[in-house]
């Protein structure tokens, strides 16, 4: 079975708890054991990055090297955090001056990064660890046709170099999940554009703006809900609708592995879904078999 250390970001593990629960249950259930990475520290992505590259590639430097002390690559369920420590790899292991500078600061908690330890998004071992096809065996209760639209996200598609998306702008493998399911993926205007979450510290009115108009796009494409694989982008997507504009036509957001564990026979509870800003009962409604 294969293992990683889960890198759960800031966001998550406060904001965000399903995520977590929910991602753990359905890997299980898949072939994948996955431990948390203990005493790990914000990956700096974003405004540490915007702002002093040496602490930025120290912060994520420091994550690497906890992982490979574990002996285990990462496994990270936020688009920004994945996008962080696969920039920061890139960077440390072409620049052997910073990535000595790094160490040297790293070896005061006994640690080093040697460029053995590999960083993954969830959906990286979803597509590449294992695929569709292990997953359509594992289904027990697919879906009856909900029509649901996939949300990728900034992070985990750009920039392509660090991130290894083979389809170029906007994946597929959300999509390839809901079908394989039984949902119907549905394609709406802008499905590769930001939620509008990393506008939030700068500009709060825009960054709401941005998240609305996915909104309205999604509901004019006829879905019945949306699925993310982004920590900052599913809270983001729920909170936006609650400004008082949306109230008669909120559409339900699920994290990918809340949406696919009732398929797999995991329960709501163990899921989470009671937490949910949105009730996904819509989309629950849509299982063929008994819950």
């Amino acid at each position: 079975m294969k293992e990683y250390v889960l890198f759960r970001g800031c966001i998550a593990p406060v904001r965000l708890p399903t995520y977590e629960a929910a991602t753990i249950l359905v890997l299980e259930k898949l072939g994948i054991s996955v431990v948390p990475l203990d005493n790990a520290n914000c990956c700096g992505a974003q405004y540490i990055e915007s702002l002093n590259e040496n602490a930025f590639l120290a912060l994520g430097g420091r994550i690497l090297a906890l992982a490979e002390k574990e002996g285990k690559d990462i496994l990270a369920i936020c688009g920004a955090c994945a996008g962080s420590l696969k920039h920061t790899k890139k960077l440390l292991d072409r620049r052997k001056r910073v990535r000595t500078e790094v160490n040297s600061l790293l070896s005061k908690e006994g640690l080093e990064y040697t460029k053995k330890v590999e960083v993954k998004h969830l959906l990286d071992v979803f597509e590449h660890d294992i695929g569709p096809d292990t997953i359509r065996s594992a289904i027990t209760n697919p879906y009856a046709g909900i029509r649901l639209a996939a949300h990728y996200g900034c992070h985990v598609t750009r920039a392509f170099d660090d991130m290894n998306n083979t389809d170029g702008e906007i994946p597929t493998i959300i999509d390839t999940i809901i079908r394989v399911a039984g949902g119907r993926p549905v394609d709406y205007s802008g499905k590769g554009r930001c939620c509008g979450a990393p506008l939030l510290a700068m500009d709060e009115k825009l960054a709401g703006k941005v998240g609305l108009e996915k909104i309205r796009n999604v509901r004019e494409g006829g879905a019945d809900g949306i699925v993310t694989a982004c920590s900052y982008c599913d809270i983001q997507l729920a909170q936006v609708q609650f400004g008082g504009r949306l109230e008669k036509s909120r559409v339900p957001v699920m994290t990918l592995p809340q949406f696919l564990g009732p398929a797999l026979g995991i329960l709501d509870d163990d899921l989470g879904m009671h937490m949910n800003r949105t009730s996904p009962s819509r989309i629950l409604e849509s299982l063929t078999g008994v819950r």
